[in-house]
């Protein structure tokens, strides 16, 4: 059985399927084909960039967490990311997975705690899609220096909209975002029709598909090595929030 989900006017659909992990081959997460990301398992995704997006890097790392808004950092998550660029506008998705604890759902230990949000869609519960618009200074951007490395140097702030999905029972957390260069003044007055362009430029950028476990052939992947060229950890960390203990855990 499996249940289609539109969101934000058709352009992201979020395919569940009823398909349970059971003991398969270890997830492969990488990119293939046309898709500028591929797992196939936990979750099952593919997503595509729209055309102009060009690959700019991508790999594999180890990112410190936190638990419960603890400031020591004890736990890790691997993180799997891809960085795309068309002129100014960029593209990263990013899949973050804990063998330890579970992630927090909504803005638990985030940056988003202490940043204003512009605009926000969708809910925080678990497998749906939330999408926040907001401004991320340039000093708390943990891929800018990522993209500085193959000439698309940005020491602006940025403008984000970033989508974020709770999966696999609050192990894996996807997050994909749309950044610009704000080329707003230190205080910002941004105009309801800029905002909703932005969304509209944001929301065509990318498709993200959900799928059922064993839908993508792992032949298809090609898998992404470990590297983390110019990406800060602290500050993918804090991107990515605290997490929690798992349930049914002692």
């Amino acid at each position: 059985m499996k249940k289609s989900i539109a969101a934000f006017g058709g352009v992201l659909a979020l395919v569940c399927s009823a398909a349970v992990y059971m003991g398969f081959s270890k997830p492969v997460r990488g990119s293939g084909l046309d898709a500028v990301f591929l797992s196939t398992a936990r979750p099952a995704l593919e997503v595509k960039a729209s055309p102009g997006f060009m690959p700019v890097s991508h790999g594999k790392m180890t990112v410190p967490v936190a638990e419960d808004r603890s400031l020591a950092r004890k736990h890790s998550a691997t993180v799997w990311y891809g960085l795309q660029a068309h002129d100014e506008m960029q593209l990263v998705v990013s899949l973050a997975e804990s063998d330890e604890l579970d992630w927090y759902p909504g803005l638990v230990g985030r940056e988003l705690e202490s940043i204003p949000i512009l605009y926000t869609s969708g809910g925080d519960e678990a497998g749906s899609v939330t999408q926040r618009v907001f401004i991320r200074p340039a000093e708390g951007d943990p891929w800018t220096d990522a993209f500085a490395q193959k000439g698309l140097d940005s020491a602006a702030d940025l403008m984000v909209s970033q989508y974020e999905w709770i999966v696999s029972n609050g192990k894996d957390k996807v997050l994909i975002e749309y950044r610009e260069p704000c080329g707003l003044e230190a205080v910002p007055v941004l105009l309801p029709e800029q905002l909703r362009a932005f969304i509209q430029r944001a929301n065509t950028s990318f498709s993200a598909h959900f799928v059922g476990n064993g839908t993508i052939p792992a032949s298809q992947v090609t898998p992404w090595g470990w590297n983390h060229e110019g990406v800060s950890s602290r500050l993918l960390g804090t991107v990515l929030g605290s997490m929690q203990g798992r349930m049914g855990s002692s």
